[in-house]
């Protein structure tokens, strides 16, 4: 018998719709349900166990540590030709708790995962009920259905929209230059896809944080007052001609009152978007004045960014020039030195915005990427571990965890950090799991060696051969497959 149907007094929504400001997952009524579920998928009652799992998370909407679970029960409960959901089921648990209404459509997608209607009403409700991490986490599986079904300019529409609204900018782009190819001359569209890449400059600079915006990417772009200063349609259509009319525009707003923040903030998006030298020059000059004046972290970030992007501009061409002249031993020697002048800048840019931020696990996660390259692993390992508790960033933070711990030779740890990556990671990223499983291949081979360990020798044998099968020309596959033979040969004596 289903349980616990009668609907919770803190369960009722807004006027709009939305799930009230006020209410708070609840683990102690959820986490009963959620054991149930992991008892009926173990029974391989996938679509009881779905539901289970639904109801649990009406309750409570932050176990994104479920995801996995409930996607596989999800994709075997097809596979086996499951049908989808009853309308009885959805009300039932959309009616439960505070969360209802997401969790509901959740599963009217989990039990038809090939339909990408109730897809994208899954992706709303989890836009508008406070569940953005579940949208992102199922964007580009959703993205891909798009890809391979049959799809509108509106389902690409609204699909370019819901990613907006879940911060999830490339796929955003991404859906609405699919939906522009199936219809050119709208205009309309343009307009939004240029009012997204104002969204997303601000959102990426720190400007939508800093300025308190509330009510995410469609009261972002329908704001026209907030906005205007990074909406220069002339600006985006167009070249550094085209920008030079809104730029001295831009110029004399700023040097009339260059506290204005909406005026620094349009500056500096021209500037960076004409991006030759003076204007980028120009640019830091603006926004390290403006973080003076203002105290608001989001300009000295800019300066940052840009100072970067100059040095990254560096390394390029001293690489180009490099492989024009390889023989040049001055070249490789200068396009060492640039390269790591752009680390030590990354660095010491990332270290400050981890001490500004120390919330923020993305930062945590660049950080690390830095330390690692610059051979620090003990102090990437701290960043990356972390990083882990960021669930869209946890098989790529573990997977770097393991190559630090493989760097200093740990190779127990660094195979048990691999698996976890690999057991995070989206089946869907093939490219990504291949290069999981070599450098899982590689910690078991080490490992294997340094603990005359046949067990993991023979394992890194099996994956060598996964590989294979898969890519036969994928990096050294076929040395390794002698070298793992060899380790086996030389562990049996």
């Amino acid at each position: 018998m289903f349980f616990g149907k009668k609907k919770p007094k803190d369960s009722k929504e807004s006027a709009s719709g939305e799930a009230p400001a006020s209410i708070q997952p609840n683990p102690a009524k959820a986490d009963p349900w959620f054991r149930h579920a992991d008892n009926a998928k173990d029974s391989l009652q996938h679509a009881y166990a779905l539901k289970l799992f639904a109801s649990g998370l009406s309750f409570d909407n932050t176990r994104l540590d479920l995801v996995e679970p409930i996607l596989s029960c999800a994709v075997l409960h097809r596979d086996q030709g499951g049908k989808a959901a009853p309308s009885s089921e959805k009300k039932e648990i959309e009616g439960m708790g505070p969360y209802g209404k997401f969790a509901s459509a959740y599963y009217a997608w989990l039990r038809d995962l090939g339909n990408i209607k109730v897809a994208l009403e899954f992706m709303r409700q989890a836009v508008s009920f406070d569940s953005k991490p579940w949208a992102n986490h199922h964007a580009n599986t959703i993205f891909k259905m798009h890809l391979t079904g049959k799809t509108s300019k509106k389902g690409w529409v609204e699909l370019m929209r819901l990613c907006g609204e879940a911060n999830n900018w490339d796929l955003a782009q991404q859906a609405g230059a699919k939906a522009r190819e199936l219809d050119p001359s709208d205009g309309d569209l343009d307009t939004e896809l240029k009012d997204l890449a104002a969204a997303r400059a601000m959102t990426e600079g720190g400007y939508t944080e800093a300025a308190g915006t509330e009510g995410g990417f469609r009261k972002m772009i329908k704001d026209a007052d907030k906005q205007k200063e990074l909406q220069e349609e002339e600006t985006l259509a167009g070249g550094a001609e085209t920008a030079a009319a809104p730029l001295e525009r831009a110029r004399q707003a700023y040097e009339a009152n260059p506290a204005d923040t909406n005026a620094v903030a349009k500056l500096l998006q021209l500037l960076r978007r004409v991006g030759d030298f003076d204007a980028l020059n120009e640019a830091k000059r603006v926004a390290l004045a403006a973080f003076k004046t203002t105290s608001e972290y989001r300009f000295r970030m800019f300066a940052g960014d840009l100072e970067i992007k100059t040095a990254e501009q560096r390394v390029e061409e001293r690489r180009k020039a490099s492989e024009d002249d390889p023989d040049n031993e001055d070249l490789a020697l200068q396009l060492e030195e640039a390269d790591r002048s752009l680390q030590e800048l990354k660095l010491a840019e990332y270290s400050e915005r981890v001490e500004k931020y120390p919330t923020d696990r993305k930062r945590k996660y660049d950080l690390g990427t830095i330390l690692f390259r610059l051979g620090r692993t003990e102090e990437a390992m701290a960043q990356f571990q972390a990083a882990k508790d960021e669930p869209r960033l946890h098989a790529d933070a573990a997977h770097n965890l393991g190559l630090c711990f493989h760097a200093e030779g740990w190779f127990v740890e660094a195979v048990a950090e691999f698996d976890e990556a690999l057991s995070r990671v989206e089946s869907s990223e093939r490219e990504k799991i291949l290069d999981m499983k070599y450098d899982l291949m590689l910690g078991l081979i080490e490992g294997a060696k340094a603990e005359k360990d046949l067990e993991m020798a023979h394992r890194a044998k099996a994956i060598c051969s996964e590989i294979a099968r898969t890519n036969i020309a994928y990096r050294d596959i076929r040395d390794r497959r002698r070298e793992v033979d060899e380790v086996i040969g030389t562990i049996n004596g």
